[in-house]
């Protein structure tokens, strides 16, 4: 029956075509091969079975095929399509390397691993889709793709390896999946087209160098999932002017919003726990020579959630209020931002330095200077509890307002409404956790 199949296929070969069946391929043969099939019998090759054919024109892979070995088609130089069939789980490493004509790539659903510098120096192909199939893209395995435009990730992608598209210099933007965890070391090292990064919520680590020398990239959105980023991960981005931290709780002193600002307290920022974000064990600053002048973090859950619970009228007036200070932010989503400089300092410099010297001994820091953003946010923490309060005490006077009325007197209906004092007010302050924040504010609300 194989036998059968075999000469079936041998009968139905397209003129001009060397239908390979399997083994190796004699030195002779590849000199001059330039359009092959796969025999769909052929369910892998050996390593390095086609490299080096440099006058090979068209490849067809058939299904039934499952691995596509190592370096099988390096240097193929002259190839300028490839559908893998979506039989194959693997592609090898160096599987493409160096195909400089490659222009076409399919890869199909079922592709689960494209491994190390599969498609690297691919320096022609524009446009690439991975499969949701395909859960680990290995290092380097795009590196050096210099026409690369658009590439697509899709959901399901979980490791994206270091290098991965290491001086893709046309590349323009790029998603990241919420299922890819880790951003390895380089992975857009050198994209200096690279205009647009969307980091969705589940990205944990971005390391080293990852986006080094993007140098068209202007801003970036660094989710609240994300613990640790890479020592020089945005170094070199030099039109980088923006930089919003999501979810940035754990940036923060949380005595600050227990108490409030207080002169002699630790302030607004938790020192510790920004400096081991921006900076690595050798104190190289992430952003180093970009031009951003601040870094903004998100206060969502202590302004925005609250905010939203305020009856309209009483948001409003909190959203004018944010908007009087220049440290604070208000997105169009609601959102709202706090705001740090970034200071500059000479070496020695405790006071930092704005001068236009080299930067390259310059140390950096993130700093509440003045207290300024830490007194902007006491004053709008001040004015939603001020507002929660205010609604709580009508809620309350309302309800003893009813009550009176409810009795069997003969009382004017505008004589039974009951005022709460401030005494009162307190305790409800203290029970909703508003202590310290108030004061003076409610004096006389």
């Amino acid at each position: 029956m194989g036998d059968q199949l075999q000469q079936a296929s041998r009968a139905s070969q397209p003129e001009g075509f060397h239908l390979y069946e399997g083994g190796e391929v004699a030195e002779e043969l590849r000199r001059s091969l330039t359009h092959v099939r796969i025999a769909p019998h052929v369910e892998n090759f050996p390593i390095a079975a086609f490299r080096g054919c440099d006058k090979l024109i068209e490849l067809q892979l058939n299904e039934g095929l499952q691995i596509i070995e190592n370096v099988a088609f390096m240097s193929c130089t002259a190839l300028r399509s490839v559908i893998i069939p979506s039989t194959v789980t693997d592609v090898g490493k160096y599987a493409f390397a160096e195909c400089s004509s490659l222009i076409e790539l399919q890869l199909n659903e079922g592709l689960r691993f494209i491994w190390g510098s599969s498609f690297n120096g691919c320096t022609t192909l524009q446009s690439v889709t991975l499969p949701s199939s395909v859960t680990m893209l290995g290092e380097m395995a795009f590196c050096g793709c210099f026409n690369l435009v658009d590439i697509q990730l899709n959901e399901g992608l979980k490791l994206l390896g270091q290098e991965a598209f290491l001086i893709c210099k046309s590349l323009r933007s790029v998603t990241v999946p919420s299922t890819v965890t880790v951003l390895g070391n380089s992975a857009f090292c050198g994209c200096s087209s690279l205009v647009e990064v969307q980091l969705n919520e589940g990205l944990q680590n971005i390391g080293a160098g990852t986006f080094y020398n993007c140098t068209a990239l202007r801003s970036v959105t660094i989710p609240s999932t994300v613990t640790e980023l890479g020592g020089i991960a945005f170094t070199g981005c030099r039109n980088l002017t923006e930089v919003i931290f999501l979810g940035g709780e754990w940036l923060f002193n949380q005595e600050f919003f227990d108490c409030g600002f207080r002169r002699d307290e630790q302030g607004l920022l938790d020192r510790e726990a920004l400096d081991e974000m921006l900076f690595d064990e050798n104190r190289n600053f992430a952003f180093h020579g970009c031009q951003m002048t601040t870094v903004k973090i998100s206060i969502s859950w202590a302004v925005t959630e609250r905010m939203a619970r305020l009856p309209c009228e009483c948001m409003l007036a909190v959203e004018e209020k944010i908007h009087t200070f220049c440290r604070l932010e208000l997105l169009q989503d609601g959102d709202v931002l706090a705001c740090f400089p970034v200071v500059r300092m000479a070496p020695g410099d405790e006071a930092g330095d704005d001068s236009d010297d080299d930067e390259d001994d310059d140390t950096f820091e993130v700093r509440d200077t003045n207290h300024e953003t830490a007194r902007s946010l006491h004053q709008v923490l001040q004015l939603i509890s001020f507002h929660e309060l205010k609604e709580s005490s009508i809620l309350l006077e309302l309800a003893i307002w009813k009550s009176k009325i409810d009795e069997p007197a003969s009382v004017a209906r505008e004589d039974c409404r009951v005022a709460i004092p401030d005494p009162a007010k307190s305790l409800i302050m203290e029970y909703c956790g508003f202590v310290g924040f108030l004061e003076p504010t409610i004096e006389g609300a």
